[in-house]
């Protein structure tokens, strides 16, 4: 009875010490959140983040890994902050090929860019 209470006891802490385990993540989101809030604190921040962003973006393209959702579409929405429409379209295309599921929302985003003339100042 005593073996059957120590097994039980070394495979309930197998299997929740496996469940525990954060070496499997989905997505490398390479610091998003903490640049997001540093850049919600002090949005002069935000070349900081858009560089940081570009050069995660970069890394995870080259090794082949996925671009996490909503990434390539925060990029595009830095750029356009910094009056970079052409650059903000390709991040909203990017979005939409990796993510089908916000095509609805980027082709809106891109038709609204593309409408908009040459001398339309971007709302920061």
């Amino acid at each position: 009875m005593n073996r059957t209470c120590v097994i039980a006891a070394m495979a309930t802490v197998l299997l929740l010490s496996g469940c525990a385990s954060r070496g499997n993540r989905l997505y490398d989101w390479g610091g998003y959140d903490d640049l997001l809030y540093q850049q919600y604190k002090d949005p002069s921040k935000a070349p900081e983040m858009r560089a940081k962003l570009e050069a995660h973006v970069a890394t995870l393209e080259s090794s082949k890994q996925r671009v996490p959702p909503g990434v390539y579409a925060e990029l595009g929405t830095l750029h356009l902050q910094a009056n970079d429409r052409a650059k903000a379209i390709d991040f909203y295309h990017r979005e939409q090929d990796a993510w089908p599921e916000s095509a609805g929302l980027m082709k809106a985003m891109i038709a609204s860019l593309e409408r908009r003339g040459p001398s339309d100042e971007v709302a920061k």
